[in-house]
């Protein structure tokens, strides 16, 4: 190899360097933005679904005028947190493919959340039971959650994505068979401790969040 090739190879070297750094410092900020987005999820349903199981039980301990509006302003917290989180990943280093993916994926979730809310409302005009419809409207939405968790660790081939969703899919299920008002204790427990669990593995390494990701 000649003399002047040595200074090429080294600043070869440095430019990769350079990049698997940035890529490592990009991986870390997403990993630390989605343990915190499942923590604030986690705390959304198990104060939400908390409030509206002691609404409901035979001696409530919370009003039911007091509950729903609890649970509505847990879940658009979240929402908001969530978009907050999706704008600051997408102005975090990811370009190309990666990010048209997470753009279209972001955008899928309002329009599966919208889809299911109007399904719902269509089914509500029908004369749908107010039992019935108690636990048809959160096993909707768990369900749904389910399904684009699932979507979203197939495109990213990410485990824990895939594994949450499994883990909606099969809560909802539950709940709705045990019915009301159980079925709001199963929610604010389960779906929490799933998401806790995942935030605690993925903080600590143990699971990987998206094993390729493009950042070039």
């Amino acid at each position: 190899m000649s003399d002047a090739t040595n200074p090429q190879r080294d600043q070869a070297e440095r430019m990769l360097r350079v990049m698997q750094s940035q890529q490592r410092m990009t991986q870390s900020r997403l990993v630390r933005s989605y343990v915190v987005l499942l923590v604030v999820w986690a705390a959304a349903w198990a104060i939400g679904f908390g409030a509206l199981y002691l609404s409901a039980v035979p001696d409530p301990l919370v009003p039911a005028a007091a509950a729903w509006p609890v649970f509505a302003a847990c879940i658009v917290l979240a929402i908001v947190w969530s978009i907050t989180t999706g704008v600051r990943s997408a102005s975090s280093g990811i370009r190309g493919a990666s990010r048209i993916q997470g753009m279209l994926y972001g955008w899928s979730w309002t329009v599966a959340m919208v889809g299911a809310s109007i399904l719902l409302a269509g089914i509500q005009r029908t004369g749908l039971p107010p039992e019935t419809a108690a636990v048809l409207y959160p096993g909707m939405f768990a369900l749904v959650v389910g399904i684009l968790y699932l979507g979203g660790g197939a495109l990213w081939r990410s485990l824990p994505q895939y594994v949450l969703g499994v883990v909606f899919i099969a809560v909802a299920g539950i709940a709705t068979f045990l019915g009301t008002p159980v079925h709001y204790l199963v929610y604010a427990v389960a779906g929490p401790i799933a998401m806790l669990v995942v935030a605690v593995l993925l903080g600590r390494g143990v699971l990987p969040l998206e094993p390729r990701r493009d950042t070039a």
